[in-house]
């Protein structure tokens, strides 16, 4: 199989621990292209493990050990979301790739670019209220759509936009809804 090349040079992908099981890094060296939990990530299968440290377990192209910075970052991040939230605010989120920013579509980058700048850990956002923030009043369907195409999950943080009944809402297409309810459950007791 080859590898995939973007703008920026080939991306690799590597196996990630986390807390709300496997998640999946694609990166190439400028940033990341997507976080993702793995598909056997389900409402059915859901059994977070606060007490598993972010790990990289391996990656598809071993490159001669060479490891993208951008996912070292990322698997800090994690670490540092998952155990030691109040670290975040002194961390830079880590870079998103330019071509993955620039192949969506205006609306889903101001949308992810807002949220993940104006919504921070243990806040909440309806997707109303959203909308508005980005300049679209009226624009709540859209801005769950947008979400829906959320390739990063986590750091922009599509879990923290729930429905304006306060209710969570869906995640992830509604495949992970138990997942959406315990990272909210986590962020507020985490504060």
């Amino acid at each position: 199989m080859r590898k995939i090349t973007c703008s920026h040079g080939p991306t690799n992908d590597y196996v990630v621990t986390s807390p709300v099981g496997t998640i999946l890094v694609t990166c190439c060296p400028s940033g990341l292209h997507s976080v993702c939990q793995t598909e056997d990530v389900t409402d059915a299968t859901f059994s977070p493990n606060e007490d598993l440290q972010v790990r990289m377990l391996d990656q598809k192209y071993q490159d001669n050990g060479y490891t993208y910075k951008p996912v070292l970052n990322c698997v800090q991040w994690l670490n540092c979301y998952f155990h030691e939230p109040q670290m975040l605010k002194g961390l830079e989120r880590p870079a998103f790739c330019k071509s993955v920013r620039a192949s969506k579509d205006n609306f889903s980058g101001t949308v992810w670019t807002t949220l993940a700048e104006s919504v921070t850990f243990g806040e909440t956002i309806s997707y109303g209220a959203l909308a508005v923030l980005c300049g679209k009043r009226g624009a709540a369907q859209a801005v769950g759509s947008a979400l829906r195409r959320n390739p990063i999950q986590i750091l922009i943080p599509c879990h923290r936009v729930i429905r304006s009944d306060g209710k969570s809402g869906h995640y992830a297409g509604g495949q992970r809804d138990t997942v959406k309810t315990w990272l909210l459950e986590y962020e507020r007791k985490g504060l």
